[in-house]
């Protein structure tokens, strides 16, 4: 038997999957779990005999032994994760009425992971797959009881008993507006020095490096999760393109087509965690008129 990394759920494999047009994969079924995130795309899945239909930022599950298929009648996004799971476990997910897509609050744990397992392609780290088991099963663990996912730290949390909270929630609902320090008080009734206070008190910055550190975070999500083009992209983070491309340069250490180039070099890479899982038995993608 094989030994689990975590005696829980191990990780075998991630990829994200980009499908063309009236393409899908044939009715199959494998002898572990399968998670299915939809970022972006249209189409119908069968899980068991019933369709549901594909939906942005949804997740579906396939348990093992259980057939399933997939057809998009659009280009399709997902990112995909093969996993085993212990008895306990299964137990769980079996109490639950996790049948159709699950919508997702939070995308980015998801692709955190994925960064996660590119990194450790990239650069292998016997620690990585350790890391991957852990977050991917908290993160499975927050869907399966209702709540939003929980996933790492990172540059936009701020618990909401903190003084901050709501203004943090102002800069992300407004990303797209050119929003300066004397508008942003004026909202809240504020001094700006008072605004600076705060901001500096919890976060150890100020309102518009945050803001600027937040657009730049939601631009590279952009980049490496969406089709928008480069300036599109500027416009949705509230930057003009030279200024965008400027800002990835300084803090990243690349242009936006770059970062966009990497990330296009492992689309349909197969990022195998587990040396025992056999890639050979992974459905192929086809045409929808073949399925």
């Amino acid at each position: 038997m094989m030994r689990l990394r975590d005696s829980q759920l191990e990780v075998l494999w991630i990829a994200r999957v980009d499908y063309e047009e009236n393409s899908g994969v044939k009715l199959h079924k494998h002898d572990f779990y399968q998670l299915l995130l939809i970022i972006e795309g249209d189409g119908e899945i069968e899980i068991d005999g019933k369709l549901c239909p594909v939906l942005p930022n949804h997740i579906y599950l396939f348990k093992k032994g259980v057939a399933h298929r997939f057809q998009y009648r659009k280009e399709t996004v997902t990112l995909d994760f093969k996993f085993k799971i212990s008895e306990e476990l299964v137990t769980l997910i079996d109490r639950t009425s996790f049948s159709g897509g699950h919508p997702i609050l939070q995308l980015t744990p998801f692709k955190e992971l994925f960064q996660l397992s590119n990194k450790n392609l990239k650069e292998p780290n016997p620690l990585i797959p350790f890391q991957i088991d852990a977050g991917f099963k908290s993160t499975l663990l927050g869907v399966l009881q209702n709540q939003e996912s929980l996933g790492s730290i990172n540059i936009s949390e701020v618990s909401e008993y903190n003084e901050g909270f709501h203004m943090v929630q102002y800069l992300k609902r407004n990303l797209q507006e050119r929003i300066n320090l004397e508008e942003m008080a004026s909202h809240f009734g504020f001094h700006p020095h008072y605004l600076i206070e705060l901001f500096k008190k919890n976060l150890n910055t100020t309102p518009i490096q945050y803001l600027q550190s937040l657009r730049l975070e939601k631009a590279k999500e952009y980049l490496e999760f969406s089709s928008y083009s480069v300036a599109e992209i500027a416009e949705l983070v509230g930057l003009t393109p030279p200024y965008f491309s400027r800002l990835c340069c300084d803090r990243l250490g690349m242009p936006p087509s770059k970062i966009r180039e990497q990330m296009r070099t492992v689309v349909g890479k197969d990022m195998i965690l587990e040396e025992d899982f056999i890639l050979e038995t992974q459905p192929l993608i086809t045409k929808m008129g073949t399925l």
